[in-house]
């Protein structure tokens, strides 16, 4: 079994148990995390199908852009959960979580072979980047704009959600200002009741 095997194999298996993770977990934080993996591990499997553009794109679009929002989101809504798991169990958590990422990290930029992609680049063969775009922006540009106004939907949609309608300003009342007494504001008390 060569070394792209084992890699597949290892990320094929982080993001089928990630994803179970991702669908037992109850704090939304944390499912949120387990997306990062899952998009993550996405990516390295359209760097070994030679497809860079769907790897950057993941990484970029869903986890820098799209996954912070919902962790926006998540903390706007500011849902309470119960904190009964100690500090050094999210780091032991964080840890292995990193450890797997960088053991694939490694395995893709030095035991993958680079070298043998390498060829004369003419203008007929742009790659995939190009093509991608150019069908993005011209055969389905109405889904990619549809795609962005349901986004912004979300965002407000978030807000709105949030919002108290509660007042949080303070006013006076002069009515009843004029009708507080010094017996009702003031209290003397004598040394046997303190």
């Amino acid at each position: 079994m060569d070394i792209l095997s084992i890699l597949f194999y290892l990320v094929a298996s982080v993001i089928i148990l990630s994803s179970i993770a991702l669908i037992v977990v109850n704090n939304t934080v944390h499912a949120a995390l387990l997306l990062v993996l899952i998009f993550f591990n996405s990516a390295i499997l359209w760097l070994m199908l030679q497809a860079e553009f769907l790897a950057i794109v993941l990484v970029l679009v869903y986890v820098g852009a799209v996954l912070v929002l919902f962790l926006f989101v998540i903390m706007l809504l500011d849902i309470q959960v119960k904190k009964n798991i100690s500090k050094k169990m999210y780091l032991l958590f964080s840890v292995f979580i990193s450890l797997i990422m960088f053991i694939e990290l490694y395995m893709v930029i030095f035991y993958h072979d680079f070298a043998s992609i390498q060829k004369e680049i003419t203008i007929s063969e742009l790659g995939n980047t190009y093509d991608i775009g150019l069908s993005l922006f011209t055969n389905y540009i109405f889904s990619f704009e549809v795609t962005a106004f349901i986004l912004l939907v979300a965002i407000i949609a978030a807000i709105a959600i949030n919002l108290n309608v509660k007042q949080r300003s303070l006013k006076q009342n002069p009515g009843k200002q004029v009708l507080e007494s010094k017996e009702s504001r003031l209290k003397i008390l004598k040394d046997e009741e303190l």
